[in-house]
């Protein structure tokens, strides 16, 4: 069974498509054409049955070549093998240009597949055939050459060479597909995912980290940020240079994208241990917003963690220092920290701030 759905999922990839073309090819230069029509054209009947319609453009376009090619032959007996295997070949060509001129169409069709894999597999059908077409343009003008070249008989060319180069483009382009999406599957495993949600927080999709931070605003994702105070101060430190938000102002030393399909606990999880190790703090949810501005748009979650003296000591954390309320307002509009701190620290002055000033006399 397992075996069973690897096969199907190799013949997923379009440029697989052209197995049917390919095997009928190799078979032109050994059996009858009719043979070799018959195999490509029942290779191409799998295709379509086996595999997705999304995926299998190039399939469709062997099976209709194959018909369009059997019904030809029968209409002109005479037809040698070679000329049958020029004509499949004419005809196939023609249908690649043909379903380039309808991609529009097609597009429109699979638009109700509102999936990326839907569209991956579309643009990667349409390469291929651009790919094909092109390779086989040159195949046949190389046929062309070669019948001037005879004065004009086609019996004085040798098949063999002819076979074999167009069998070589097929073999060529499936290798380099081939190649080309595991080097991209390699590369979107390397993906930091990053899950796009709605205002309310209900994930919609999924998008590479390196995407959104190209596409700017244009997606919305959820942020945790953890505020850590002791005694009525805040923890601060100069955010990381290689932030895509204000590098190098001052906020928590705690931030982190919720990844795909990872929840709120692992990602606090996650963030926590990543700067005090296995330590625990309390912390408590204290807002959920939406944070935009020309490079950025976030979901953004705040948490606090207030903990006491020997708690922020057994820490460790460096490269920071305990902001006053009276420090922060005299630094607030001077771009020292940084824009979601800013509209948070209102907040914390309000609630957890003012409840610990209000309870210790402060």
């Amino acid at each position: 069974m397992l075996e069973g759905n690897g096969i199907i999922k190799q013949l997923k990839n379009p440029a697989y498509g052209l197995l049917p073309m390919l095997v009928f090819t190799i078979l032109a230069g050994f059996v009858s054409t009719w043979i070799a029509v018959g195999v490509g054209l029942v290779l191409a009947v799998l295709g379509v049955y086996k595999v997705k319609l999304y995926s299998r453009m190039l399939y469709d376009i062997s099976l209709i070549s194959f018909v369009f090619a059997l019904i030809m032959s029968m209409l002109y007996p005479t037809l040698s093998g070679f000329d049958k295997f020029i004509l499949t070949e004419i005809i196939f060509v023609t249908a690649l240009i043909a379903s380039r001129l309808t991609r529009a169409k097609v597009i429109a069709r699979l638009a109700r597949y509102d999936r990326s894999e839907v569209r991956n597999y579309l643009s990667e059908s349409f390469r291929v055939a651009f790919q094909t077409q092109y390779s086989l343009f040159f195949h046949l003008l190389l046929i062309l050459v070669f019948f001037v070249l005879s004065e004009g008989s086609v019996y004085a060319i040798n098949h063999i060479p002819i076979i074999i180069i167009a069998a070589a483009i097929y073999v060529v382009i499936m290798v380099l597909e081939v190649l080309r999406l595991r080097m991209l599957d390699k590369k979107l495993n390397e993906e930091d995912w990053l899950p796009v949600v709605n205002e309310s927080g209900q994930v919609t999709g999924r998008v590479a980290k390196s995407i959104t931070i190209a596409s700017k605003n244009k997606y919305l994702h959820p942020v945790v940020r953890i505020a850590l105070i002791n005694k009525g101060r805040l923890f601060l430190v100069n955010r990381d240079a290689d932030k895509v938000l204000n590098p190098g102002m001052l906020d928590y030393p705690f931030e982190k994208y919720l990844k795909y399909r990872n929840d709120i606990e692992q990602t606090i999880s996650n963030l926590l241990s990543s700067i005090i190790g296995d330590k625990k703090i309390p912390l408590q949810f204290m807002l959920k917003y939406v944070f935009e501005n020309d490079i950025t748009k976030r979901l953004i979650l705040l948490y606090v963690s207030v903990v006491d003296d020997d708690e922020f000591n057994s820490l460790g954390l460096d490269n920071g220092k305990l902001w006053t309320i009276k420090q922060i307002e005299e630094n607030q509009g001077m771009n020292v920290f940084s824009e979601p701190f800013e509209l948070e620290f209102e907040y914390l002055k309000n609630t957890v701030l003012l409840s610990y000033n209000m309870t210790n006399g402060g």
